[in-house]
């Protein structure tokens, strides 16, 4: 598949956006599957900007950026494909992710590397495991298509944590 449009359609999973279910248009499923992914795309944004003052590891500084130049690209396409589907979005996070945000605030250094990496590989495998689970009951074909193609990208990532978390371990 052509990079520019797997991107481009892992893009539609990242926007730092949660909905406000007063206004929202779309199929309850469709504010749930795109409301999991701009709650997520909000945590690896504001994790990923963490790392890139707490750190002390060029591959965990590196990983921390990776993550925000990435879900900042794709932002705008999952605007639209909120927009395409009746959402509306408004900022928000949800409070298990917030604290996992102020907990990794107060390290720094090899403490904040190993729980930011540790939380990071967790995270993804959680999302990758959810979104293989809806691949099956997604009813809406636009996002069960979309589902699909982003997987590989969430499990690259889920991969490259895993890495930046082995070189922690042999090279502290």
């Amino acid at each position: 598949m052509p990079g520019i449009l797997r991107f481009t359609l892992w893009a539609v999973s990242v926007v730092p956006f949660v909905f406000n279910t007063a206004t929202l248009g779309g199929t309850p499923q469709i504010q749930s599957v795109l409301n999991r992914a701009a709650e997520e795309v909000q945590v690896e944004i504001s994790l990923g900007q963490l790392a890139a003052q707490r750190s002390i590891n060029t591959q965990v500084k590196e990983f921390g950026q990776h993550m925000v130049e990435d879900h900042k690209k794709a932002s705008q396409q999952l605007e639209l494909l909120a927009l395409k589907q009746g959402v509306k979005l408004s900022p928000g996070k949800k409070h298990e992710h917030q604290q996992k945000l102020e907990e990794l605030s107060h390290l720094s250094g090899h403490a904040f590397d190993r729980e930011y990496m540790d939380y990071s590989i967790r995270d993804h495998e959680t999302t990758v495991e959810e979104f293989r689970r809806r691949i099956g009951s997604v009813e809406d074909e636009d996002i069960k298509q979309w589902i699909i193609l982003l997987l590989p990208i969430l499990e690259g990532h889920r991969e490259q944590a895993h890495r930046v978390k082995y070189s922690l371990q042999t090279n502290p």
